[in-house]
């Protein structure tokens, strides 16, 4: 009998964290599953602490070689059987009623084809205090989200499995680590995604977290990927553009004269380009940058008031001679 859901969840090394993953899914309140588990090639004990489960629901595939993420949660898609496919990471813990409300949610909303939820992060008490990240629960506004980051957190996701088929979609590895990002923009273009308004995952943060060991690859995928949001938009950045797009979104504001202005031009660029090419809600569009621009306008007076006295004047000194600093 076809499951009502399939889970999946890639395994490399992750032996110190496997258990308490693996454990959050058997004991899930909702029971009409398939676990689909997939060694990527590990050379700890990992194997092992799989195959001493004896839970039916488990269906064990053992890559010889590590192939990286997008390969083997390719692989995972290949093998489910679910009408829904929900994915899991080996290090994480999933909330005991996450299958259930996310089944629940996709079932009474036909038009969604795939939805997150909100996590509460947890672990390396460094990541954990300056981690940032952002979760829209309406469609409209996940969209828009994306044009700037993830917006929806992997390992709470849950999609749809005939979605795959219908549009050809798949986790592309050029992306790697970005790849779920890429995956979700590419999937948003012409389908509704969504995060739930509950918990359904404690998202572990570690000093070897991928986004920490491969940051400035995933920072050039990260950028294609916005680029090609802005495309739709008929819109090719500039690098200064790029750059003041990037410090936007996490209010990480230029401590320059010219910041506030040249953001101010960009985003009247953006509105006027979705007007013509109606990519985005126009009214949600324009809130969302000028709530943006908002929060920049605060950081940068914070900025400025937890300056050093040389810093403040050299600001003051660049701002009266009108010295350009984003090019």
């Amino acid at each position: 009998m076809t499951p009502a859901i399939s889970v999946t969840m890639p395994v490399y090394n992750s032996a110190s964290f496997l258990r308490e993953a693996m454990d959050s899914i058997l004991t899930q309140s909702f029971t009409d599953f398939e676990f689909v588990v997939l060694n990527d090639g590990s050379t700890d004990n990992s194997k092992e602490i799989i195959l001493s489960y004896n839970d039916p629901r488990i269906i064990f595939y053992d890559g010889k070689i590590n192939v990286g993420l997008a390969h083997i949660r390719n692989k995972g898609i290949e093998i489910s059987q679910g009408k829904y496919l929900a994915i899991m990471d080996s290090d994480d813990i999933a909330t005991p009623d996450r299958l259930q409300k996310q089944f629940d949610y996709l079932e009474s909303n036909r038009d969604i084809v795939m939805c997150g939820g909100f996590f509460t992060p947890f672990g390396n008490k460094n990541s954990v205090l300056n981690f940032n990240w952002v979760t829209e629960t309406d469609p409209e506004m996940v969209k828009i989200n994306l044009l700037f980051d993830g917006a929806i957190c992997q390992p709470t996701v849950m999609i749809r499995s005939s979605t795959f088929k219908e549009t050809g979609l798949k986790y592309e590895s050029y992306f790697d680590p970005s790849e779920d990002y890429k995956l979700w923009v590419s999937l948003s273009k012409n389908h509704l995604i969504a995060n739930i308004q509950d918990q359904v995952l404690k998202y572990r943060l570690s000093d070897n977290q991928i986004s920490n060991t491969k940051n400035q690859v995933q920072r050039e995928r990260k950028f294609e990927v916005i680029k090609d949001q802005l495309s739709w938009l008929g819109i090719t950045p500039t690098e200064a553009e790029m750059r003041i797009h990037d410090h936007m979104f996490f209010a990480s504001a230029i401590l320059s004269y010219d910041y506030l202005p040249k953001m101010k031009t960009w985003i009247d660029k953006l509105i006027n380009a979705n007007k013509k090419f109606k990519i985005y809600d126009e009214q949600k569009l324009s809130d969302y940058l000028n709530d943006l621009y908002i929060r920049n306008k605060t950081a940068l007076k914070q900025a400025l008031k937890n300056s050093s006295p040389k810093s403040i004047a050299v600001f003051y000194f660049k701002t009266l001679i009108r010295w350009k600093s984003i090019r």
